[in-house]
């Protein structure tokens, strides 16, 4: 019965996929390109975004009947999640599409959303009066954190990787295909430690890949902020929910990377005045590099997959 139910809610969203790309085109609902970026996206202005409108709202409905069936917190706190980030997201699109250029709501602006969602999460779904046991990959260690300190990683945790996969949406079908991937191994690793229900295959991935068939090159549309945010805190409520959290430098290594290449960008322009990649995120930096952008992608997730194939090793 869940599964019927499921199914016809992903039927649904890739019926109602085309339908939102034309009248997103009617109303000029569109991508504005960044004049810093590379200008081989030139093409991609006006482009449909914020497609994550779908297949959010997709995952978090398949997530509370879930919880329904199941009667098991980590479905609630997976919709709560992806529909706190993605408003969070929507907010900063539609602020884009209103004031018609590519800045949305102000960094400053986003990152306080951003630390009270994820404090509201910590509240609801966590308690104040016991430490955290944070697994180790590749040994018998666990990092033991009292509640403090650990609500404060939550944060930092949470923050960070919804900016990650925001990051790594840059190329079509990069941030989507990357998250499946990630998806996947987290959520087997789940099930290996915690018997996490197999079902989350279905609740979070099979909606992101009917968004994939419509953003793979070239894209007929974009996940916008409305997506990529909400992908990163569905990312981090798994792990933050079996604390597998430092799985995710393995399961989630290219969302680690692009964020990890903007720091180093940042810091050696300022102390240094030289920049170390022609551009980043990393995946401009192979595209100014005259790569192909569905090779760029199609590594990238290749890549992806083999550090998730070592991250679950790490369980064994």
């Amino acid at each position: 019965m869940l599964l019927s139910i499921i199914l016809i809610l992903i039927f649904m969203e890739f019926l109602l996929y085309p339908v939102y790309i034309k009248w997103a085109q009617k109303k000029q609902f569109g991508q504005y390109i960044r004049p810093e970026g590379p200008d081989l996206h030139g093409y991609k202005q006006g482009t449909p975004t914020a497609g994550g409108i779908l297949f959010i709202p997709t995952i978090s409905i398949l997530n509370i009947i879930s919880y329904i069936y199941y009667n098991d917190l980590i479905f609630m706190y997976i919709a709560m999640s992806a529909f706190l980030f993605g408003l969070i997201g929507f907010f900063d699109d539609f602020s884009s599409i209103l004031k018609k250029d590519a800045m949305g709501l102000s960094p400053k602006g986003k990152l306080v959303l951003q630390i009270l969602f994820s404090s509201l999460l910590f509240i609801i779904f966590f308690n104040f009066n016991m430490d955290y046991i944070l697994k180790i990959p590749f040994t018998t260690y666990n990092l033991k954190l009292s509640s403090i300190p650990y609500l404060l990683f939550y944060i930092l945790f949470f923050t960070g990787f919804s900016n990650a996969t925001n990051l790594t949406d840059g190329l079509d079908g990069l941030a989507g295909g990357t998250f499946i991937i990630s998806s996947i191994f987290t959520i087997l690793i789940g099930v290996y430690y915690f018997n996490a229900p197999i079902i989350l295959l279905y609740t979070i991935i099979l909606p992101v890949t009917i968004f994939l068939i419509f953003n793979v090159k070239p894209a007929k549309v974009f996940m916008g902020d409305t997506g990529s945010l909400a992908l990163g805190a569905i990312l981090s409520a798994l792990v933050t929910y079996y604390h597998i959290e430092l799985f995710l430098i393995f399961t989630g290594f290219i969302f680690v990377i692009e964020t990890l290449s903007v720091i180093i960008q940042v810091f050696s322009f300022k102390l240094r005045g030289k920049r170390v990649f022609l551009m980043s995120p990393i995946h401009h930096h192979f595209e100014l590099k005259k790569w192909p952008e569905e090779n760029i992608t199609f590594r990238f997730i290749l890549v992806n997959l083999i550090f998730s194939l070592i991250g679950f090793g790490g369980i064994l």
